[in-house]
């Protein structure tokens, strides 16, 4: 008798922690099945985020590259004349000396992508393709940092002394005629269409890339 209730008694105890244990796996399940949920919800707001800054950063790649692309056509028409410059017209002397000095950069609007990296979400990004195509994309953003920064550099520890020292920007005219036959001013004509192209090849690049991942975005959002 006292064997049968202690069987009984094992039966329902076994009973018991098969009950636990199947309790606490399936709310081990919704749990996850919550959490993968969340994250799917927060990787469409930073799909959306993504593929707004994106357009953003494409809209103004348009209008650096429209810009020192006509900057390099007034450039390539200016050094050629470079050595006759002297004897032009003061009008003509002032528009050639702002020309290497006036210039439009391009600044991205990565604030989606930097909330990412500093949250630790970036994982939350399914599609791997889009992630390496993107990693690509700031890489180029950063090397277009790198080339503006440099041009700026070589702006303010070069040519900017010589239009201050030689240059009287109220009256808009030449000053020190020695400044245009300075070899550091005539250099930094042809300097300055050098860096432009550079710069003009990865604009265009990062631009096309930038499209083909707003692209790619777009395929994943849903609703």
């Amino acid at each position: 008798m006292f064997a049968r209730l202690n069987t009984s008694g094992n039966r329902n105890l076994l009973l018991e922690v098969a009950m636990i244990v199947v309790g606490i796996n399936v709310a081990l399940w919704f749990e996850g099945w919550f959490e993968d949920l969340r994250d799917a919800e927060t990787e469409q707001q930073y799909l959306g985020g993504l593929r707004d800054d994106l357009r953003a950063d494409i809209n103004l790649l348009d209008e650096v590259i429209k810009s020192n692309s006509a900057r390099l056509d007034r450039l390539g028409e200016i050094v050629p004349t470079l050595s006759s410059l002297p004897d032009a017209e003061p009008e003509a002397q002032a528009r050639a000396m702002f020309t290497p000095s006036s210039y439009l950069f391009f600044e991205p609007s990565d604030f989606t992508y930097r909330s990412m990296q500093e949250s630790g979400d970036f994982r939350l990004l399914q599609d791997a393709d889009t992630k390496k195509r993107l990693l690509k994309l700031i890489r180029s953003y950063r090397l277009i940092d790198t080339l503006q920064k440099n041009f700026i550099q070589a702006m303010d520890d070069e040519y900017i002394p010589l239009m201050m020292a030689g240059f009287d920007l109220l009256e808009q005219r030449v000053t020190d005629p020695a400044v245009l036959g300075n070899q550091v001013f005539r250099n930094f004509f042809p300097y300055t269409y050098q860096d432009i192209e550079t710069r003009l090849a990865v604009y265009e690049s990062a631009r096309d890339l930038a499209r083909e991942l707003v692209e790619m975005i777009e395929a994943q959002i849903t609703g």
